[in-house]
């Protein structure tokens, strides 16, 4: 019997049956096509991941009680409202969601404000408006709700994974609630902050104190996270235009259809007038808005080293401009008019961010170890706007260099 035994045939039974029969198992239990409990599944690890360390401190966490501000606690009323009103509509009601979600973003908005952090709330602002304006588009292209059959078994699958999203919804919440407060509310220690604060201006040339961290004293890392953003949008790119709607979003909506018809009856019309007229004062707004929006994005863009601003909000801004275009005439009229390139838009501003840091080495600017402002050394300014201010405020010299108000 021992005879008959051979090594390859039970290794080569071994590995079928871990690798493909007990992996077809675990992918019949575990697996699904649905985003829904994968979700569940990784949101409740992460819970667990953070309860099994942060539980054996719980009880020595000090909350201490802080002041109360109605006003501030009525704005974030306001917010949590819209948040579970978005929430509870997302499956039926997509616009209407979409709208109490834009509502809850006005609200991080307003608090960004109340704890004097205009960089964040600008980009905030502009970040809502463009997500606002991009899902409104592209609700259209969803898949329909599928209509399920309301069985008293379906009935309760569907009230258990309620019960379990809104379990764990609440569970992460709080605690990351639990864990914001103790952290603002405790002790600060010592932090680099006030390094930041003293030399933004001596050492970065600039009064804002987040785009000169950005832009000088972290400049590389900015430069990764730049080319983190373009691996995305390529791949966002490649996404689109692969893209094929579903079947059932293909057919025109009911209100072009009606529109379209109406053109069909009356022998002085074509299909699609009503719509070109019913969109012709605001695309010939929009039109005009163009060059004042790219004016205000480099605007933007120069004044964010002493100022709200810089280059993350100017790109959104000039973004808006360019969706505003699409809205107007649509994809043929714009890409008549304006040849668009995203591969090759995207690798200019990497090479530009990369030669904004390297190319002033060209220029003769003196560099020491010790006491001279950041700014003398061109690889720690990754961005031209940092140059921009220097220019303005009369701390850049092509002999002397940049300077502060010291110098």
């Amino acid at each position: 019997m021992i005879r008959n035994l051979k090594g390859q045939r039970i290794f080569e039974r071994v590995l079928v049956t871990i690798s493909w029969k007990w992996a077809k198992a675990l992918e019949r239990f575990l697996g699904t096509r649905r985003l829904q409990p994968q979700l569940a599944l990784l949101v409740t690890l992460a819970v667990i991941a953070a309860a099994i360390p942060l539980s054996a401190g719980v009880g020595q966490l000090a909350l201490p009680p802080t002041p109360f501000d109605p006003a501030f606690a009525l704005v974030w009323g306001v917010g949590i409202v819209c948040a579970i009103g978005a929430t509870y509509q997302a499956k039926f009601h997509r616009l209407v969601a979409l709208v109490l979600l834009g509502g809850a973003g006005l609200v991080t908005c307003i608090t960004f404000v109340w704890f004097s952090a205009p960089d964040l709330a600008v980009t905030q602002l502009l970040v809502e408006i463009v997500t606002t304006v991009l899902i409104l588009l592209g609700l259209r292209w969803l898949p329909k709700r599928v209509e399920f059959d309301s069985d008293d078994t379906l009935s309760r699958k569907a009230r258990f994974r309620r019960i379990r999203d809104l379990g764990l919804a609440i569970i992460a919440g709080c605690g990351m609630a639990l864990m914001s407060y103790a952290i603002m509310t405790g002790p600060a220690g010592q932090g680099i902050g006030d390094f930041f604060l003293e030399n933004s201006y001596k050492l970065g040339g600039g009064t804002n104190v987040v785009n000169v961290m950005l832009v000088d004293f972290r400049g590389f890392d900015t430069f990764g996270e730049i080319a983190v953003l373009s691996i995305v949008a390529l791949t966002v790119f490649a996404l689109l235009r692969r893209f094929r709607p579903a079947s059932d979003s293909i057919e025109k909506p009911e209100q072009q259809r009606i529109q379209n018809a109406f053109d069909d009856q009356r022998p002085d019309r074509n299909s699609g007038d009503t719509i070109n007229e019913y969109l012709m004062i605001p695309a010939v707004i929009m039109q005009w808005l163009f060059p004042v929006i790219i004016v205000l994005a480099l605007h933007i863009f120069m004044r964010g080293h002493d100022q709200p601003g810089g280059g993350f909000a100017a790109g959104i801004i000039m973004s808006i401009g360019f969706i505003l275009q699409y809205m107007a005439g649509g994809t043929r009229w714009v890409e008549e008019r304006l040849r668009i390139l995203p591969i090759r838009w995207i690798g200019m501003g990497l090479l530009v961010a990369l030669a904004t840091g390297t190319g002033l080495l060209a220029v003769r600017l003196s560099v020491h170890d010790h006491g001279v402002p950041i700014c003398r050394n061109p690889l720690y300014r990754p961005r031209a706007h940092g140059l921009g201010a220097d220019l303005r405020s009369g701390r850049f010299h092509p002999r002397r260099g940049c300077h502060g108000p010291s110098s």
